[in-house]
């Protein structure tokens, strides 16, 4: 599972700036992982949810965009037949298994539709290139939004969201302050 995000995100992940959609397809694109120093994604604790995320990082286009990239994987007794997951830029992902491939038995990873992204590793000239040098600029919480009937946290995301949101407009307001003429 991947989420994309404009190149300016990376830069302003704490803002929480912009619409967040994908300038090119992964499947077309090199990646390289953000350092964590750079840009943290996270994984909202969820103790009763049967949905775990596993494998968790950001990923960099080295064309510019990025994605979150995870595994998810059936950590509860029973089948999934059908989840949403989100994260604290806005994102949400619905995944239906009478559409995509059945359900998930327990303790297997949801199947992904070939989704290939080539790694390479992040040399200096990309880092430089891509402006993944520290400060941290950003973090991204990832979270299970509904499992079926068995598990629901859409008011908890709304409430990130909103928190977001209120956090973006005090920073907007900050940067603002802090660039005025004197």
């Amino acid at each position: 599972m991947r989420f994309r995000f404009h190149p300016e995100v990376l830069s302003c992940l704490l803002l929480l700036v912009g619409t967040v959609v994908a300038q090119q397809s992964p499947s077309e694109a090199k990646f390289v992982t953000v350092p964590r120093e750079v840009g943290l994604v996270t994984v909202a604790y969820q103790p009763d949810c049967p949905l775990r995320f596993e494998r968790v990082s950001l990923l960099a286009g080295t064309q510019g965009g990025g994605i979150t990239s995870y595994d998810l994987r059936n950590s509860g007794t029973k089948s999934i037949r059908a989840f949403a997951v989100g994260d604290s830029i806005g994102h949400r992902l619905s995944w239906d298994g009478a559409r995509d491939r059945g359900p998930v038995p327990p303790g297997e990873l949801v199947p992904l539709d070939g989704d290939q992204t080539e790694p390479v590793a992040l040399t200096g000239e990309l880092r430089q290139k891509l402006k993944l040098q520290e400060p941290m600029k950003g973090l991204v919480v990832l979270m299970v939004i509904r499992v079926g009937t068995v598990y629901d946290d859409e008011k908890v995301f709304k409430s990130m969201l909103a928190y977001m949101d209120d956090l973006q407009g005090k920073l907007n307001l900050l940067e603002s302050l802090k660039n005025k003429p004197k």
